[in-house]
């Protein structure tokens, strides 16, 4: 049977909040999502997944998200799929070198390929660009260059990626996420706002804006296990640079670590409801077990 969706503009302005979620696969494989969807009691609108510059898009995700009746939201990162989260320095991934037009025939194959199977999709392109994590940030957190990246050539980038898009005639399907990371687990020098400001792209090149925020160890003396300390201080951050819908598009609570889990989610649901939040509209669950690196030392968490 033909795959058929509603049109991105309808997507950009849902009626109701999405509720997404990553899993092992999915939407190659829907087995862990399945089970996990049975034991919340609720299907997912969205189905989250990533993908790297080393890959050619794959239309059958697109195809199976929307065979369900899915949103599929693609993490794309400008670096191979299978790259370490605690290398920064990959200078063939440097936004220097992608400005400069190193990618310029894959990005191009990448937006006919998109326009050509003719379904929207959300792209978070490049996450957690205020952090100092990933090989496409600027900074870190002495201000000190990032691989070989500099000040204003994140945004420089994205536009660069939109730009190409818009001539391959693939912007019709597709939702740009511009997401940050929550402000407060990032080293103090990158808090200031200005800092958020400097990475955005403009509003001509973003549909929604995001948040990655997680409830985890080690945690700060006064952290409590709610939605306005997790979230409040970066969501004023948000607001203050652009009106666009909000999605917190990779959020989770830990397993371990004081059994506040139930607290967190609780509050989580009872914040969204209230009308100064109306302007979120969604949220995608990062149901992985992953081992990552947090304030210099290696952890895992069971999101």
């Amino acid at each position: 049977a033909q795959v058929t969706a509603p049109p991105k503009s309808e997507l950009v302005a849902p009626t109701a909040k999405y509720y997404g979620m990553y899993t092992e696969q999915a939407p190659h494989n829907w087995a862990t999502f399945d089970s996990t969807s049975v034991k919340v009691g609720a299907l997912p609108s969205m189905v989250g997944y990533f993908g790297g510059w080393d890959q050619d898009f794959r239309p059958d995700a697109v195809q199976r998200a929307w065979g369900r009746g899915m949103l599929p939201l693609l993490t794309w990162e400008s670096r191979p799929i299978a790259a370490q989260n605690d290398v920064v320095e990959e200078p063939e991934y440097s936004l220097p070198r992608i400005l400069d037009g190193a990618f310029d025939e894959y990005l191009h194959r990448y937006a006919q390929s998109i326009a050509q199977t003719g379904l929207p999709l959300a792209i978070r392109l490049n996450h957690e660009m205020n952090g100092t994590w990933y090989p496409w940030s600027e900074v870190n957190g002495s201000g000190r260059s990032i691989n070989g990246n500099r000040p204003g050539d994140f945004a420089a980038v994205w536009r660069h990626v939109h730009d190409i898009f818009e001539q391959e005639g693939a912007n019709q399907y597709v939702i740009w996420v511009w997401a940050p990371n929550r402000i407060d687990n990032l080293p103090a020098s990158l808090w200031a706002p200005e800092h958020m400001a400097g990475l955005y792209t403009g509003d001509e090149y973003v549909d929604w804006v995001g948040l990655s925020g997680y409830y985890r160890p080690p945690f700060a003396a006064d952290q409590t296990p709610t939605f306005s300390y997790t979230f409040d201080r970066s969501l004023n951050q948000l607001r203050a640079i652009t009106s666009k819908p909000i999605i917190l598009a990779e959020i989770g609570a830990s397993e371990t670590g004081g059994g506040d889990k139930p607290a967190w989610v609780s509050d989580l649901f009872r914040s969204l409801a209230k009308p100064e939040n109306s302007d979120v509209i969604g949220l995608a669950w990062f149901h992985h077990t992953v081992t990552t690196i947090s304030g210099g030392e290696r952890g895992t968490n069971d999101w």
